[in-house]
């Protein structure tokens, strides 16, 4: 067992607390034993610790995004097909950029064919260093073009007895959460993002099935009537929520019951703003009928005190994996502080993820998933999306991820077997 301190960094714990500054964090073996102020940690006798000195440079949990499609290649029409041994290759590098970017875990809402499962098998083993990770398997959905357009992430399910069926074959799988399509979407060919899909008994069988195992259900859900039927049905977390501002009741439910908003600001973004050639007009144009709702939606929902998890819906067009950190910015953009942006990034995703016990913030018992940063995300959130301000990736108590090729003097014991140079 290697056992590690961090001195004299600012530790903004993810909790919401006050920054501590030139605080201490102690490793030892995979999980945080202290995360504070220096003069409250006392060393245990008989142990010994690597010291590392970060003075000037800020600790902050993992980040963990709630939302993203590894096996998508961020293609302008946003469509998957090809070859599946391409897939995954492409999923493995996808996830590598992710955590070489401080995203130390992610919840993958709609692979391709399973392959996910394939991936985590072999990060697990100790294959590659990548995000934890959430898998959802394939999404449930009514009979759409959007099979057809994500070729192996769409399980059709027409009633309830289908849905069923298909929540099942999820579980059965290794499926964390089974996530449902309430409405439309913006990216699939001939659907509308308002028009309800999924009624409320349909989604209501996929929850059922997922509380059987003490799983979740999240749920794509643009228009407010599939917010509706979505919450009612008891779905735990509304990924988009673009409409949510429709009905105020609607926000007050979600806030007492805890049903988070995971708000993906960044696909909007990505589609509406810069030289993005190629992208189809059908998506720009459902791209700008619905990103001022969705910030307003994620303004009155965070008023109301919804509870907020970070999510980006990477990769849909232009949406890299490893710039999942912008969607900080953006929510800050929506009205959002710093702090309440970092938190959702942390603690609040893994509440959203049921991980609080592990991961999320730095407190003792938690597993060591944490970043090194060298600038104040608190004064300049943008930053978090600098690869060239990450100074370390820990995972588990070993960097997976370093700025530089030279370790910095970190020794080899600290180093995770298939770590990721992320310059």
């Amino acid at each position: 067992m290697t056992n590690t301190i961090f001195k004299n960094a600012t530790l903004i714990n993810g909790t919401g607390n006050k920054p501590i500054e030139r605080g201490i964090l102690v490793v030892e073996d995979q999980h945080i034993v202290f995360a504070g102020n220096s003069e409250l940690w006392k060393e245990a006798e008989g142990k010994s610790y690597v010291e590392i000195d970060l003075a000037g440079k800020f600790i902050l949990p993992g980040l963990i995004d709630c939302h993203v499609h590894i096996a998508c290649e961020c293609f302008p029409d946003s469509v998957l097909n090809g070859p599946l041994g391409w897939t995954t290759l492409i999923m493995l590098r996808h996830a590598q950029n992710t955590l070489a970017a401080g995203i130390t875990t992610i919840r993958d809402v709609g692979g391709r064919h399973h392959l996910e499962f394939s991936l985590r098998k072999a990060v697990e083993a100790g294959l590659f260093a990548a995000p934890r990770m959430s898998l959802a398997g394939k999404l449930l959905s009514i009979t759409s073009t959007g099979s057809e357009w994500y070729e192996g992430m769409y399980r059709e399910a027409d009633g309830v007895d289908e849905v069923r069926k298909a929540a099942r074959e999820q579980l059965k799988a290794g499926a964390d959460l089974i996530k449902v399509l309430a409405t439309g979407a913006v990216l699939a060919p001939g659907e509308k993002p308002g028009a309800a899909q999924f009624e409320i008994e349909e989604i209501r069988a996929a929850v059922v099935e997922a509380a059987k195992v003490g799983k979740i259900v999240a749920a794509h859900a643009h228009g407010i009537d599939g917010i509706r039927n979505a919450v009612e049905a008891g779905a735990k977390t509304i990924e988009h929520g673009t409409y949510l501002n429709q009905d105020p009741r609607v926000m007050e439910r979600m806030a007492k019951e805890g049903i988070f908003l995971v708000p993906t600001l960044k696909a909007g973004f990505d589609v509406i703003y810069g030289d993005k050639p190629d992208i189809p007009d059908w998506i720009m144009e459902k791209s700008k009928e619905t990103q001022e709702d969705a910030m307003l939606s994620l303004r009155r929902a965070h008023e109301m005190g919804v509870p907020i998890a970070m999510g980006t819906d990477a990769a849909t067009p232009y949406n890299f994996h490893g710039e999942n950190a912008m969607e900080l910015e953006y929510m800050s953009q929506a009205g959002m502080s710093a702090m309440d942006c970092i938190v959702a990034s942390t603690k609040n995703a893994a509440r959203a993820l049921g991980w609080e016990n592990k991961v999320g913030t730095l407190e003792a018992g938690k597993l060591a998933d944490l970043i090194v940063v060298n600038q104040n995300p608190l004064e300049n959130l943008k930053s978090l999306a600098d690869r060239k301000n990450i100074e370390h990736v820990m995972q588990g108590g070993k960097f997976v991820a370093r700025q530089f090729a030279n370790d910095g003097g970190i020794p080899e014991e600290l180093m995770a077997k298939a770590w990721v140079c992320c310059s």
